[in-house]
């Protein structure tokens, strides 16, 4: 069954789809193990949230990896309640769960959670963009036309689209311009594909170009190539501010 709903708990976003079909919420969350989907847990009583993973869905179990911090282990066994937010695709997902068993083998412990009965599936797709760490410096070639390919920074990475930084003095780029260019991603892979450009704006500050690109036709493969780079960045950025709570 499902239901339309404009009010949930924990400051659910409207335009929102309740699902309680127990088959249809372990396909999304079989989904999201599948991508290593970075989830935010947090623990009633507790005001600090936890990172984790799906790394398995065994019904009427959900296999959650170790929770980061650790020290979420000792306050999930007392409470054993977890509510927890994640991402597919860029469109919010969100659940409750209880603990029915922990597992640890060779020093792994993994985390048996009752399936949830319903989950919260934002129906309107946004366009999320991942910020890349200041401390990761990530190259793109671009192709404008000369000899000599443009050299950029990648700022900002999403499903649809990616934000480049442009250095002093290149500014040959047009809107509406079709552009090839070759991205460093965070995964370690390069993506190859063609792009076009969205938005341009200068950044006085520090005498240099941003521009904001869409991806024209990705292939299957590029497209799990940019889920791959954007779960390890959000994974990276919910431990980072796991560990500043």
């Amino acid at each position: 069954m499902v239901k339309i709903v404009r009010s949930l708990p924990y400051d659910d976003q409207p335009d929102s789809e309740l699902i309680t079909d127990p088959s249809r919420i372990a396909r999304l969350l079989e989904n999201l193990s599948k991508h290593y989907s970075p989830l935010t847990l947090q623990i009633p009583g507790y005001k600090k949230h936890y990172a984790s993973c799906i790394v398995g869905v065994e019904k009427p179990y959900v296999l959650l990896d170790e929770l980061m911090p650790n020290t979420g282990h000792e306050h999930l066994l007392e409470v054993g309640k977890v509510k927890a937010r994640g991402k597919i695709d860029g469109v919010d997902i969100k659940f409750s769960t209880t603990l029915s068993r922990v597992d640890v083998q060779k020093n792994i412990t993994t985390y048996y959670m009752r399936l949830p009965t319903k989950l919260n599936y934002q129906q309107r797709r946004v366009a999320y963009r991942v910020r890349i760490p200041l401390s990761k410096t990530l190259h793109i070639l671009i192709d404008n036309g000369s000899n000599r390919p443009t050299v950029a920074e990648l700022h900002d990475l999403s499903h649809g689209g990616a934000g480049k930084i442009i250095p002093e003095g290149k500014n040959i780029f047009k809107v509406g311009e079709y552009y090839e260019c070759v991205i460093e991603l965070p995964c370690g892979e390069w993506l190859i594909c063609t792009v076009q450009v969205r938005y341009m704006k200068d950044i006085p500050s520090k005498k240099r170009q941003m521009i904001g690109t869409q991806f024209i036709d990705l292939l299957p493969v590029q497209k799990r190539l940019i889920s791959r780079s954007i779960s390890q960045l959000e994974l990276e950025e919910i431990k980072k501010r796991a560990v500043l709570r």
